[in-house]
């Protein structure tokens, strides 16, 4: 199949979509298909520690930028929107020229490239839209939503990346959704990554990783570092990974005297398996997530996580079994309490890594969402729409 892949979100910019459409089209590409992502161009690509080796220079499919990526800030957190004046007849000379079977857009609703796909679409392609957020209802859809759910509703396949996904999309879009997971690249984030020379001494760590998003809880997670320092004396290390515009806030945030043991390790992208190797734990006490993605990688690398309670988070991960989930997600004194429960206990981390590892390699390696598309794909070709496109 000749497949497009269009969205706003991808490299060099970092998250959970760009992470899953280059696991898309790298594994459908393996599997012999003919793979294009459309995206925009990043104004001012966001500066990363580890910019030795890009994803993009090294993919095994073609990239075709068209018009300009701006940032945005919405649902708690930064949005890209894919403008140009011309972007729907470009997008549809693009796919009259190579006449895709299939064109896939994530996610249907974000107002510019993605919904210009959806009307650019020719009616000779299967129109596939992946959703993947959770957020609270506001005015963008709520005066917008219409112009997407005309054709949103005319679309062969819906899929979510988890039910956690449906509730948002309801009052909007009250279509029948798939559910297909966000994938890993399991051989990528293993537990056999190198770790970081500088944290490789022994001393316990803790690991946050992600933008500086206020609905991500760094601020919970320092507060929780804070308390676990105050009541142990092993001197236990915080990593954060992760950079934006509230860094200096968030700086101000660590007492003084607990500064030098905060690492700002800054945005990284390629090598993050090796922070994960280099510590105990991931802490996210993030308050909204569709899926949660840095779980599943954590989970990869055999790393234990401390979790919010959150409907996306509990899709994928089970308490006691792959770590410990804290409610409410702004606790900072429960977080702190689950945090020392596991420093304390390195079997019990252990156990966790292994279960978390086998997990995502049995259930979310990529190997296996691929062929879970690949065949989506083919039942919506051979029986059609599962709804009628009125």
């Amino acid at each position: 199949m000749r497949i497009a892949i269009v969205t706003d979100y991808y490299y060099p910019q970092l998250g959970g979509i760009t992470e899953h459409v280059h696991g898309q089209a790298t594994h459908l590409t393996a599997r012999g298909h003919d793979v294009t992502v459309v995206t925009g161009h990043l104004f001012r690509p966001p500066p990363v520690v580890d910019s030795d080796y890009r994803p993009e220079e090294h993919a095994p499919f073609e990239i075709v930028r068209i018009g300009q990526a701006l940032r945005l800030y919405g649902n708690a957190s930064q949005t890209l929107h894919t403008v140009d004046p011309l972007l729907v007849r470009k997008l549809r000379r693009l796919f009259r020229d190579r006449r895709y079977d299939v064109i896939h857009v994530h996610p249907p609703y974000n107002p510019g490239l993605p919904v210009a796909a959806m009307y650019a679409a020719p009616e000779s392609a299967l129109s596939v839209g992946t959703f993947h957020s959770v957020f609270a209802r506001g005015p963008l859809l709520d005066t917008l939503g219409w112009i997407a759910r005309r054709k949103i509703a005319r679309m062969h396949g819906r899929i979510v990346v988890s039910e956690a996904v449906i509730g948002s999309l309801a009052p909007y879009f009250p279509f029948e959704y798939t559910v297909i997971p966000n994938g890993i690249d399991d051989r990528h984030f293993s537990p056999d990554a190198d770790p970081i020379p500088e944290l490789d001494d022994g001393r316990p760590s803790i690991l946050f990783l992600g933008r500086f998003d206020p609905r991500n809880g760094l601020g919970t997670m320092i507060d929780a570092f804070v308390q676990v320092r105050r009541e142990r004396d092993d001197a236990a290390r915080l990593v954060v990974v992760g950079d934006g515009p509230l860094k200096a806030y968030y700086q101000r945030r660590v007492p003084e005297d607990l500064a030098d043991d905060v690492v700002w390790a800054g945005r990284v992208n390629w090598a993050r398996p090796r922070y994960f190797a280099s510590v105990d734990l991931l802490c996210t006490p993030c308050s909204r997530a569709s899926f949660g993605m840095v779980l599943l990688e954590a989970m990869s690398c055999g790393t234990p996580v401390v979790a919010s309670r959150i409907s996306g988070f509990q899709l994928v991960m089970d308490h006691a079994r792959h770590g410990l989930m804290v409610s409410p997600a702004d606790d900072a004194d429960r977080f702190a309490e689950a945090i020392a429960y596991l420093l304390d206990r390195p079997a019990e981390r252990a156990r966790m890594g292994r279960e978390g590892r086998r997990t995502a390699v049995t259930r979310y390696s990529w190997t296996r969402i691929a062929a879970d598309l690949e065949a989506y794909y083919l039942r919506l070709m051979r029986d059609g729409p599962s709804e009628p496109r009125s």
